[in-house]
């Protein structure tokens, strides 16, 4: 039997590369993202750990993380995300026994390193790039599916909770381990390899792609280079680094906030950050298949403005009413945009160099993780209040979305145009 008659007859794989892909998103989540504040609580009380030390050690899990995407990046075009995640995978094992072992602070940092290094490795870049050649017309619900792993790692952490109060952390740290053994084989043979690679086309047999607003107006895949000389990749660089300034300072200063404000107390402020999962998840689920279907630079604008609208009127005053409206509204935008910038970088230059794209975006997106937390502190700090901090968060996303509103699809050149050119350069 032919080959193209045998891959007519068989499933769809690229589901399971979705299916993998949320897997690893909600490991990396509920292991350590969501419950690294579980964690600083209880390194204060064993070790007596400033939070300033902590949040340094994650500050340096991010710069490492960040710096080396370019790197990543290319090491996936060349080997392939099955190798590199596997090797992110048994870094993260390494990485959460060396901390579980920890003593000092230089332990503490070596480890933090170790961590970002493994999450670089088998995280988001990874992942959406093993995601991306599999799906065209469907390409945003299936990355929404798969990003739906973090909504789903945020509510494994009252169990970690529960695991550090009954275990200690350093047997659950262990225990983390030990889970991520088990499961790292599982999660790699999920991780398919592109298409092509299984004699099957993206979407599935028969699949069409249907043209929406905002496609590029060429098939072609840009190089890194070529990418590299378009607005359309700066643009969405700013737009998303913007996104994350807002998403990061709401991870680490909302429920001070909230406390500060005198109308919650921290089980009633956890559970605003409940709902904003909650609502995130749900989000996600919609903006995916409304991506499919409608212009998502225009989508992700007006998620931006709805992001500002969210910070103004926690701003305006944090009371009960205001703190849910924000968990609403700031969840369902955070949702629905996340999977359409993914999405938009694939739709502009194409799947052939993904990841090398990307790495290089997530260099970029580096300084809005770092920022977000450290402005939104130091303007509180200044002023003995977060209401001017959260007012300059929604004016800056407000500005910010600008950036996706003129993230034009790139005009790419026929591809001799693009060689001769690169051979130009070079």
């Amino acid at each position: 039997m032919s080959r193209s008659a045998t891959s007519s007859t068989r499933r769809f794989l690229g589901w399971d590369t979705v299916v993998g892909g949320a897997t690893l998103q909600t490991l990396h989540t509920a292991l350590f993202f969501a419950s690294f504040g579980v964690y600083v609580v209880a390194w204060n009380e064993d070790l007596g750990w400033s939070r300033t030390a902590t949040s340094t050690g994650f500050a340096i899990a991010t710069i490492v993380g960040g710096a080396l995407s370019i790197l990543i990046g290319r090491l996936l075009d060349r080997v392939g995300v099955r190798r590199v995640v596997a090797a992110g995978l048994a870094g993260f094992i390494v990485a959460l026994l060396s901390l579980s072992f920890a003593t000092t602070i230089v332990h503490f940092y070596l480890a933090m390193a170790a961590w970002g290094l493994a999450i670089a490795m088998s995280g988001f870049l990874s992942i959406t790039t093993a995601v991306v050649p599999w799906f065209a017309a469907r390409r945003s619900t299936a990355i929404a599916l798969m990003t739906l792993g973090v909504s789903i790692g945020g509510l494994f952490v009252p169990l970690i909770a529960d695991a550090v109060l009954a275990w200690g952390w350093r047997t659950t740290l262990r225990a983390e381990a030990l889970l991520l053994a088990v499961l790292l084989v599982p999660i790699i043979i999920l991780m398919r390899k592109p298409p092509e690679a299984y004699g099957q086309e993206p979407d599935g047999p028969g699949a069409t792609r249907a043209k929406v607003a905002g496609d590029s107006p060429a098939g072609e895949s840009l190089t890194l280079a070529a990418a590299l000389r378009t607005p359309a990749f700066w643009l969405l660089a700013v737009g998303h680094a913007s996104a994350l300034v807002l998403v990061n300072a709401v991870n680490v200063h909302l429920v001070p906030l909230l406390v500060e404000g005198g109308s919650f107390d921290l089980a009633r402020a956890a559970r605003v950050v409940t709902v904003m999962t909650l609502v995130t998840g749900v989000g996600q689920l919609v903006g995916g298949p409304i991506g499919d279907r409608f212009d998502k630079r225009k989508l992700a604008t007006i998620a931006m403005w709805t992001h500002a609208t969210a910070f103004a009127l926690l701003a305006l005053e944090a009371n009960l009413w205001t703190g849910f409206a924000f968990a609403a509204l700031h969840g369902f935008a955070w949702g629905v945009r996340g999977p359409l910038m993914t999405s938009l970088r694939a739709d502009y230059f194409g799947a052939k160099y993904f990841a090398s794209i990307m790495g290089v975006t997530m260099t970029i997106l580096m300084a809005g993780q770092l920022a977000g937390p450290i402005v939104a502190g130091f303007l509180a700090d200044l002023t003995g209040s977060y209401q001017p901090a959260f007012f300059t968060l929604a004016v800056f996303g407000a500005v910010a979305s600008f950036a996706f509103w003129f993230a034009r699809p790139p005009t790419v050149r026929s591809g001799a145009e693009m060689e001769a050119s690169t051979q130009a350069s070079g």
